[in-house]
């Protein structure tokens, strides 16, 4: 018997539309992987977007063009191409505008220019940023030389501070080295694969700290070589899965008596998750994005979540995260810091955003860091020196 012409119809129907579906799932997968690729493995430097406007400039006051961001309550520098400056108290708020106390630091803002809110509030270098005198050193590693920042202290605790997501982002480390220097600590800011002036990553790639870790692990053992005892790490955002991977893979775990964590990501594919998410993918082309992801670019999920390794820690963390980040879920920390109560001090500041912590609230920011060190580290010195430079 012939099947009826309308069920043969349905078939060839069903089977197209799972051909069209099937198709359109492995087209979306593969775009998903690929912005995981731009998005999070891809070493880029952002281009500054100058989208606020000076509107006038007092003495000891600036008026702002009124967006989200200069009408937000905290310490922030203010970056024009030839000029930089830091804002701070809100003033007045106004139908357009915003005014907040103002004090310029290099060249001249001027009314009707246009600049750009810059969330490290100081620039350039330690030197030119604080008048802490700095040695611009190379350390060698796996891949080559690697340039660092380094600031001589009084004691044998040395912090090692490794910044976030970005090839230039050492400045990340401006806002916290006075309140370290103040402490006698010495400090390398350091850089590592695919940053400015280091040696690129074979593939090009971010691998988020499973090859890092070995540029961090120079870092330390240079600290060793200038006399450093102990060692804390120091994590910004990503620097905080290269620091924790650096803790779980190099045998100088053993001379490292803290870490400190800010704004960390401690799983990327929460992170991952989040972001997508938030871009209205759904689901089941998100799991198959990140499997492709795993397929294309080697990213091993399961390595690179800190929060299922939680117990593999075996060193005091002070984790400090904004509750409002809209790049790093605070769930991860969250569930990181209950993982770990014995281990871990929780720094939670309500109302901030990623990376945004100092800048709403220094003093709280500035003294959490120096307990924790304090605590964790070999007593200070007797300060003998002080900064030079201007």
């Amino acid at each position: 018997m012939e099947p009826h012409p309308l069920a043969v119809w349905l078939r060839r129907a069903a089977v197209i539309l799972v051909a069209v579906v099937t198709a359109a799932w492995a087209i979306g997968v593969w775009i998903v992987s690929s912005m995981v690729e731009r998005d999070w493995l891809t070493p880029r430097d952002e281009e500054p977007e100058y989208n606020v406007e000076v509107a006038t400039v007092g003495n000891g006051s600036i008026v702002l063009s009124r967006t989200p961001l200069t009408e937000r309550e905290g310490v922030w520098g203010l970056a024009s191409a030839d000029a930089y400056g830091q804002v701070s108290a809100i003033i007045e708020r106004r139908e357009d505008v915003v005014e907040r106390a103002f004090r310029p630091l290099e060249g001249e803002l001027r009314p009707g220019e246009r600049v750009r809110f810059d969330q490290y509030a100081f620039a350039g270098d330690p030197l030119r940023a604080h008048g802490i005198a700095f040695e611009e050193v190379r350390v060698a590693g796996d891949l080559g030389a690697y340039p660092a920042w380094m600031i001589e202290g009084d004691r044998d605790t040395w912090v090692i501070l490794v910044h976030g997501l970005g090839v230039a982002e050492r400045r990340q480390a401006l806002r916290v080295i006075p309140s370290l220097w103040e402490a006698g600590f010495s400090m390398l800011v350091v850089t590592f694969r695919n940053d400015e002036g280091a040696p690129a990553a074979p593939d090009g790639r971010y691998a988020w700290g499973r090859s890092e870790w070995r540029d961090i692990a120079a870092a330390a053992r240079f600290a060793q070589l200038q006399g450093a005892e102990e060692l804390v790490v120091y994590g910004f955002d990503m620097g905080a899965e290269v620091a924790a991977t650096f803790l779980h893979e190099s045998e100088l775990v053993a001379d490292t008596v803290g870490l400190v964590l800010d704004s960390p990501v401690l799983d990327l594919e929460a992170a991952v998750d989040q972001s997508m998410t938030d871009r209205g993918v759904p689901g089941l082309v998100l799991g198959g994005g990140k499997t492709v992801t795993t397929l294309r670019f080697d990213v091993d999920w399961r390595r690179l979540d800190q929060v299922e390794r939680a117990a593999e820690f075996d060193v005091p963390v002070l984790l400090m995260h904004g509750s409002a980040d809209q790049r790093v879920p605070v769930a991860s920390s969250d569930a990181f810091a209950a993982a770990r109560p014995d281990l871990v001090r929780y720094e939670r500041f309500e109302g901030a955003d990623h990376l945004f912590l100092w800048n709403e609230n220094p003093v709280r920011y500035e003294t959490a860091v120096t307990e924790f060190l304090n605590r964790v580290a070999a007593p200070s010195a007797e300060r003998t020196a002080a900064p030079t430079g201007g």
